[in-house]
Parts: structure tokens; sequence; C-alpha cells
């Protein structure tokens, strides 16, 4: 249980009275910010994965876009290192997200145990 004092404020009551039992207990209010948190983390993971995408979709709408005959091969031969840069970067969005998403996963699988567990010995009279 814990020490620290409810709150009985009408501000917002509702939302963080998770029991409805008309007061919101320290627990309710600790509970709630973790929600939160997760509910951040998902909106960022999200947004994060449309970055990528949008990174990957430019690339294959700028490469088309250079190979159509609407571009002259002078245009790409001038802007040759601009364009270099345009895929770098882009491709450098899309393999920081693959690589933190790979990382993420891997660090939580590990912390969990899901990878690595402990070795099973035997009891003295099972040999």
């Amino acid at each position: 249980m814990s020490t620290r004092p409810e709150m009985t404020t009408d501000i917002n009551k509702g939302k963080y009275d998770l029991d409805r039992s008309g007061v919101v207990t320290s627990d309710e209010i600790d509970r709630v910010k973790e929600i939160v948190e997760v509910e951040i983390l998902g909106q960022r993971a999200h947004t994060q994965k449309k970055m990528a995408w949008i990174s990957m979709i430019s690339m294959v709408i700028f490469t088309l876009f250079l190979f159509s005959p609407m571009v002259s091969d002078s245009r790409v031969e001038a802007l040759s290192d601009l364009i270099g840069l345009f895929f770098i970067a882009q491709a450098g969005v899309v393999g920081s997200y693959m690589g933190v998403t790979a990382w993420m996963s891997s660090s939580t699988r590990s912390n969990s145990g899901a990878y690595y567990s402990r070795p099973q010995h035997p009891q003295d009279g099972d040999h």
C-alpha cells in the first residue's frame, strides 16, 4: 500500500479513477502513467515506421523519375553528387530504423530470457 495522499478533486477524475471509486489513488495515477508511456512508445514506433516507408518510397519514385524521358542525361550528370547524397540519406533513415528495431527486439528478448535459459542440472538421485 502506498503512503501517498489520495486525490479527490474533480479535474479529470473520471479519466484517472480506474476503479470508479470516486477517489483517485496514487496507485491509479501510477497505472495511468504506465499506460500513457506505452501509448507514447507505440506512437513513436509508428511514426518511425512511417518515416522509413516514406524514405523507401521516395527512393523508388526518385529513381523512376530519373529514368524517365523528362530528365535529360546532362541534368542527371550535373546533379550526380546531390543525387548520391539523397540516396545515402534516405538509405540511412531506412537502415537506422531497421537496425534499431532489430536491436530493441533482441534486447527485449534477451532480457526476458527467450534466447538464454539456465542449464538444467539433474537432481542428485536422477543420474
